[in-house]
């Protein structure tokens, strides 16, 4: 995406009234963001859902002094910024309908690994959730699993502190702008996060004033880049059943860990299960089960091997050359020869069959 793209992009994104959801309809509409804003207010009024109100809006520019000064952020600070049009943009989110129209990110992971899962509970955990938290997120690590939390007090700390302890990729999702780390204690296990293969993400500008309204909307990118969402503690009321309840919303599995009845800590996670919004886990074991995740590394190497020999003739020639190496999208395309468009969503196709990963900087490489 060219830069003046991404500048109408953010621009949109700022225009109050204006969100993921009508803000792709309206790029679907005109081709572009750009062509949004250059669209004639006639015609934007017919467009599904914005009507003259959001067409007064957008001729308004509102947003463009917050994108000038949001790209300005980006370019000292080392951030990256993904529109949702991006190859690199995380699949699972991508699926849900209001997934950001843009993700800022720093860190250097790739944001589609094999599999992922959310850890979530409640900010005043017990000795018992923390012991059970640092078990599951352990027990993962065989399954090639990273961990997405949301870097608050409680279990989510305690999730990604474990990860890094046993050197699994996590990904922290905050409900401010990349100019902070909130709370600022945490600050430390963010830099960790981020020199050991992890990265913090957030769809707010740099400046954003903290508010709780932020949190739920957080929640949802939680939910949308996970495979799995697992409540570890938590009461009836309170974000990590937001999660869930987005989660389950999105058709994503959750796990909740079970608790006695009358214990406040696991009124939420007995909750969910009682209402079947979630499957009940006691350990890794239950959720590798129930995800049909093979702990086998052998037996997975095995069935990879089998669905080489289901390819189709295009897909096989980009497997063989990133059997070679690691490749960025570019190399394969003057070692393939197809067009682009035709490669990208090959590529997209073989990381959904979980046969290639998608690194960062558009590079690819085989799984396994």
């Amino acid at each position: 995406m060219s830069d003046s793209e991404l500048f109408y992009l953010l621009s949109l994104s700022q225009i109050p009234g204006i969100g993921p959801i009508s803000g792709k309809i309206l790029i679907s509409h005109c081709g572009s963001a750009e062509a949004v804003f250059k669209e004639k207010r006639r015609l934007l009024e017919k467009i599904p859902g914005i009507g003259s109100i959001g067409a007064q809006a957008i001729k308004q520019e509102n947003g463009a002094l917050a994108a000038e000064k949001e790209l300005t952020f980006i370019e000292k600070q080392g951030v990256r910024a993904l529109p949702y049009t991006s190859t690199d943009y995380p699949i699972r989110l991508k699926q849900i309908l209001d997934s950001p129209l843009v993700l800022f990110i720093r860190g250097n992971t790739a944001l589609n690994p094999l599999r992922t899962a959310a850890i979530v509970g409640t900010r005043k955990n017990t000795a018992t959730g923390a012991q059970i938290t640092k078990n599951i997120v352990a027990d993962l690590k065989p399954h090639a699993c990273h961990i997405i939390s949301g870097l608050a007090f409680g279990i989510d700390i305690i999730a990604h502190k474990t990860a890094l302890d046993e050197q699994i990729p996590t990904v922290a999702v905050v409900a401010h702008g990349l100019d902070l780390v909130y709370p600022l204690r945490h600050k430390a296990v963010a830099d960790r996060m981020l020199e050991n293969g992890g990265a913090v993400v957030s769809e707010l500008f740099s400046g954003t004033t903290l508010h709780p309204d932020l949190f739920p909307r957080r929640n949802r990118i939680v939910a949308g880049m996970s495979d799995a969402v697992i409540v570890i503690e938590s009461m009836v009321r309170g974000g990590s059943m937001i999660t869930a309840q987005i989660a389950h919303s999105y058709d994503r599995d959750v796990f909740a860990v079970p608790g006695k009845p009358g214990d406040k800590m696991s009124e939420g996670c007995n909750f969910l299960i009682k209402h079947l919004k979630a499957g009940m886990c006691e350990n890794a074991a239950d959720i590798a089960r129930g995800m049909n995740w093979d702990m086998d590394i052998g037996v997975r190497k095995n069935r990879q091997t089998t669905m080489f020999f289901n390819l189709t003739p295009e897909e096989k020639l980009i497997a063989d050359n990133l059997r070679k190496k690691q490749s960025h999208i570019d190399e394969l395309l003057l070692a393939t020869g197809l067009p682009m468009s035709r490669l990208s969503l090959l590529l997209l196709e073989l990381e959904m069959k979980q046969m290639v990963l998608s690194l960062p900087g558009k590079v690819y490489k085989l799984a396994g």
